[in-house]
């Protein structure tokens, strides 16, 4: 009642076996409706003769699958066969796997857990020796040999019950004798013996509050966000833009493209050229004498041509091709100012 459930648990302790239980109580677990209930793993001990109150937190998480963490979302790429028909749990990939391993090891499946399709539970009539391998078998899943623990991975999507437990005497010592009393009674019909508080254990277990946690995992950075942080930067220390970014682009690849492709568009237009021109150009002869700019052997060196070294000049043969004339040396004589020689010049004669 009022959000909470209360009940008394009978342990029975008269009925334990000395060699195999040295603690007396029992052990709960509060789990959603399509996860399994592995007690024995993660299940929280309460006491006889006390009053036990557990507050319950429910929280819900995901996690993001690859590339940032190595977690499943619904155990379809574990190849491991789900034996509990439940919602998928590292537990339950785990206990799988020892169960397939159990198989095909020993011949026969533990019976503490369900069975594969085509096996059969161990017994001692058929299988005589199959304690020893369950044990043998058993060592080597607690050292991580059988390969359970590399091939398991956590689920990415799980719930979680936070608990809080508070602890108090119970039946007080007014109390006692009547609520044994009362307790001894089922359904109206009195028990054959009387209830002794070490058999018994109460139990409350309540929501601690009705709001329900949420965590999510977002990726820090993704295309978006790291294009928005580099245009940030590039604008900031450098004053850049966009357009700026484009146009640098363009420049440095787009326009080097552009110009290395015309240069050898042109170096494959010209070999073309040359190659068809060849075959028309007739060969030279053997005997014609080389050539040298417009054939004036004197003018080999940097200085200009003088009288002297233009009536050098070799004859040019009958088939030698047109040059220039030497000038007409007749120009370079000047006209006297004065008719009459002067006596001086006529001295020297």
């Amino acid at each position: 009642t009022g959000g909470r459930l209360q009940v008394v648990l009978y342990v029975e302790e008269a009925d334990y076996n000395p060699f195999l239980v040295t603690s007396t109580g029992a052990k709960i677990i509060v789990h959603d409706q399509h996860e399994y209930p592995f007690i024995e793993d993660i299940g929280t001990e309460i006491e006889t003769a006390t009053a036990t109150s557990i507050g319950m937190h429910f929280t819900r998480s995901h996690k993001l699958s690859k590339p940032y963490s190595d977690c499943t979302e619904t155990g379809t790429d574990i190849p491991v066969a789900n034996l509990y028909n439940k919602s998928y749990s590292l537990q339950i990939c785990l206990h799988s796997c020892f169960q397939r391993a159990m198989v095909d090891t020993c011949g026969c499946a533990q019976y503490a857990q369900p069975l594969p399709p085509g096996a059969e539970y161990c017994n001692y009539k058929k299988y005589p020796n199959w304690m020893y391998c369950y044990y043998k078998l058993h060592e080597k899943f607690v050292k991580e040999q059988l390969g359970c623990q590399q091939i398991c991975k956590e689920a990415c999507s799980f719930n979680e019950w936070t608990l809080t437990t508070s602890l108090a005497q119970w039946p007080s010592s007014v109390s006692e004798d009547w609520m044994l009393r009362v307790l001894s009674w089922d359904k109206g019909q009195k028990i054959n013996k009387m209830l002794n508080k070490t058999d018994l254990a109460n139990l409350v277990v309540f929501y601690k509050d009705l709001n329900e946690r949420f965590i999510s995992e977002n990726p820090a950075n993704n295309i978006v966000i790291l294009l928005s942080n580099f245009g940030g930067q590039l604008g900031l220390w450098m004053s850049c833009s966009v357009v700026c970014v484009i146009e640098i682009i363009e420049v440095f690849f787009i326009d080097s493209f552009f110009i290395v492709t015309r240069r050898r568009w042109q170096k494959a237009k010209r070999w073309w050229n040359d190659r068809k021109a060849a075959p028309t150009q007739e060969p030279p002869q053997g005997n014609a004498p080389a050539r040298e700019g417009h054939d004036n052997l004197a003018c080999t060196d940097e200085d200009l041509p003088t009288f002297n070294t233009a009536l050098g000049l070799p004859v040019p043969h009958e088939n030698h091709m047109l040059r220039t004339p030497p000038p007409n040396y007749n120009t370079l004589q000047l006209d006297a100012a004065f008719t009459d020689p002067l006596p001086d010049t006529l001295e020297g004669r």
